[in-house]
């Protein structure tokens, strides 16, 4: 592999940009809209006798997911290696720019596991497939009956089969991969550049898919990744009752697949501003004072970066590796041969 050298570091700072540009927006909407006393007394006031449950809920969160992680790789990994490594990839994204943390872990995981960089990032990529669907699903699922009207049970069930149909697809490509490779190229025939593109980034997904062939195994996936939305849901509610004991699920499940929205937005590392804007936004449809809504989501955030924070700190420990070390290595690997 030869050595590549770092990119300038103007460059670096370009590609931050717009994403530091988003974060900007995003806090001064805060400030603006928000009385930030009004912000430490509600924290003050805030019932935590039920933050043990909000933790245990949290790392069964992040535990579902490295076993659905797990699963996607064939066993090839163990679940310590995948929950480690997970936490690893958090940690990455809360310090380090780009959101290189999903590349981190597949780097990571591979270096422990022995595995081929793209065999693993491409498990990854299928992660994030089934996170589409789940928050795509939350998002049009609850969406109707947030903002009222008869057709708000049509909406939902129109919005259930559209997520089941697309893991209907994402499973009948794990079994035809061909039939995939045919569609994209007869798509994209017209653009020669378009198309070299594409087949590659196609092959490195349906090599990750191709673990997924086998029915039971996609539903071991599906029903892991589902545990893994479903506890995030339980500990979001579990602490939102903390500060709002009149809140529902309902709040909870909307307030999440609007937070997914947000997050994946260009952003700083970490999601600072973007995550607490996109809570505050989702809490006030209920009514819910901006001051409270904006307590609950600085704790939550608090929360994930202490909790992922520890165990990503001890992922790298165990491993041998730092923080600095995975960063370089990420900036080189696209001029590495």
């Amino acid at each position: 592999m030869s050595k590549a050298a770092s990119p300038p570091r103007g460059n670096i700072l370009l590609r931050m940009l717009p994403g530091l540009l988003v974060t900007v927006v995003a806090v001064a909407a805060l400030f603006y809209f928000v009385d930030f006393g009004q912000v430490r007394e509600a924290v003050g006031l805030a019932d935590y006798r039920m933050l043990p449950l909000v933790i245990l809920l949290f790392l069964g969160t992040v535990g579902a997911r490295a076993m659905a992680w797990r699963t996607t790789m064939m066993e090839k990994a163990s679940f310590v290696d995948c929950f480690l490594v997970l936490n690893q990839g958090y940690l990455l994204n809360n310090v380090l720019p780009f959101r290189l943390g999903e590349l981190g872990r597949a780097l990571l995981l591979a270096g422990r596991v022995g595995q081929r960089f793209w065999r693993v990032l491409s498990s990854v990529v299928i992660e994030r497939v089934f996170d589409l669907g789940f928050a795509a699903g939350m998002l049009f699922g609850t969406l109707p009956f947030v903002v009222g009207g008869d057709w708000a049970r049509s909406a939902a069930l129109v919005a259930a089969a559209l997520v089941a149909a697309g893991f209907v697809v994402l499973f009948l490509m794990a079994r035809r991969p061909q039939l995939a490779t045919k569609f994209v190229a007869i798509l994209t025939k017209p653009l020669p550049k378009l198309q070299s593109w594409a087949n590659e980034q196609l092959s490195h997904f349906l090599e990750g898919l191709s673990a997924l062939k086998d029915g039971w195994r996609f539903l071991r996936v599906a029903f892991w990744m589902s545990l893994t939305w479903m506890m995030n849901v339980a500990w979001y509610y579990v602490l939102l009752r903390s500060f709002l004991p009149e809140a529902t699920w309902l709040w909870a499940f909307f307030a999440i697949a609007i937070s997914s929205l947000g997050v994946a937005l260009p952003s700083s590392p970490a999601y600072i501003g973007v995550l607490e804007t996109a809570l505050v936004a989702a809490l006030s449809l209920f009514g819910v004072d901006p001051a409270i809504a904006l307590a609950y989501a600085l704790v939550a955030h608090l929360l994930y970066f202490i909790i992922t924070g520890i165990i990503g700190i001890i992922g790298f420990w165990q491993q041998g590796q730092s923080l600095g070390d995975v960063y370089r290595q990420l900036l080189a690997r696209p001029a590495a041969k």
